[in-house]
């Protein structure tokens, strides 16, 4: 029994957390929660992901480092872990109440994918939906600041709102600038969406060309549904082009999805803007391999305020096996920050995923059941006797 039960016990999956509770989700609400999918084995192995469920229909899956691709199905190696952004939408016409969904991640041995038996290896996570009838639209303003700038430079209006509510919401941020009291322009912001519990930085932008320098002020006024929920009057400077310092950092580099042929690899850093002045930031690299350079990438340019924090990324997708070296650096403001390497392997990608174990035959299971009811009901015969 031992050596007929071994297959079985060889492989194995798991996801986690195993349970997942959205409290006061609102109709019409759009939720969003993560969750990893394990692989303990030797093997790598293929995936499908599904959902069930009362609430099945309302949620999208995704991979964390692509939330544009919905998902059905993934790879993932010899003991390592995927994770997975799953999105909840709740339908306007849900009455209140509470619903439930199953997210469930399994894989199938190719006998059972050739119409045969086969062993499925599953793991579930449960999704608990408190849907509210009441919709909570709240939120705060934890800062507004605004630097210094150029002419020609534009000045940049960072407002740190956090959402307190149970919806998203899209906060409005009017401001007004004035020089010796008067009126000399504005700028709005109003695209900005921001989850429940969450804390946003939104930029807002005014144009400095043809500017004089000096001292102006902004008035900035932070709405939400058409209440106001903060006001703030800030001087700033405006300086001939050129004499603010643009300096900046740019974090390690850090790389998420397979690692594998034909297969978009998201690479990511922080640039951290430590100058004087508003900064856009764009991440460069130069792919190598064994000593050879192949390609150059560059990412989206990124509006930094200063003393902000903001991720560069781009990606990278690589059509030969093998060891890849990326020489990579922010460009900000025709400077740039240090160059910095970092490497990577990359298998073939495309394949099937190597069986994990043998799978259990219907000979095998049945002979085990057999030899399990013989020993059990041998063993009450006897007591009984």
């Amino acid at each position: 029994m031992v050596l007929l039960c071994q297959p079985a016990l060889a492989a194995g999956i798991g996801i986690g957390p195993n349970e997942v509770t959205i409290n006061q989700a609102t109709r019409g609400g759009t939720y969003e929660r993560s969750l990893t999918i394990f692989n303990p084995a030797d093997q790598g192995v293929n995936i499908n992901v599904r959902t069930e469920g009362a609430a099945g229909d309302w949620i999208a899956l995704y991979r964390l480092d692509n939330r544009q691709t919905e998902i059905s199905e993934l790879f993932i190696p010899a003991r390592e872990n995927v994770q997975l952004l799953f999105k909840v939408i709740v339908p306007e016409d849900t009455p209140t109440e509470m619903y439930q969904a199953r997210i469930v991640a399994e894989t199938q041995s190719e006998e059972a994918m050739a119409g045969g038996v086969g062993t499925v290896l599953r793991a579930r996570s449960v999704v608990t939906i408190h849907v509210i009838g009441r919709e909570i639209v709240s939120g705060k303003v934890e800062g507004i600041s605004v630097a210094n700038t150029e002419t020609g430079v534009p000045l940049v209006i960072d407002v740190q709102f956090r959402n307190t509510g149970n919806v998203i919401v899209s906060p409005e941020i009017h401001s007004t600038i004035k020089k010796d009291g008067e009126v000399i322009g504005e700028a709005r912001s109003s695209e900005k969406r921001v989850t429940p519990e969450t804390i946003e930085s939104i930029l807002v932008e005014w144009s400095t060309e043809g500017l004089e320098p000096g001292t102006y002020t902004a008035n900035v006024v932070g709405m939400l549904r058409g209440e106001q929920i903060a006001s703030q009057e800030m001087d700033f400077e405006v300086f001939p082009y050129g004499q603010l310092s643009r300096e900046g950092t740019l974090s390690d580099l850090q790389y998420e999805g397979m690692m594998q042929t034909g297969v978009p690899i998201k690479l990511n850093g922080i640039f951290t803007n430590t100058g004087k002045i508003a900064t856009r930031a764009v991440l460069n690299a130069e792919i190598y391999q064994n000593g050879n350079f192949i390609n150059a990438i560059s990412g989206d340019t990124v509006l930094v305020p200063v003393g902000g924090r903001s991720e560069l990324f781009s990606y990278l997708t690589v059509a030969e096996p093998g060891e890849y070296q990326i020489k990579y650096w922010a460009l900000y403001e025709g400077q740039r920050t240090e160059m910095k390497d970092v490497s990577l392997t990359v298998s073939e990608g495309g394949s099937s995923a190597e069986p994990q174990a043998s799978p259990l035959s219907p000979v095998s299971v049945i002979g085990a059941a057999m030899m399990l009811i013989i020993f059990a009901t041998g063993g009450r015969l006897k007591r009984r006797g």
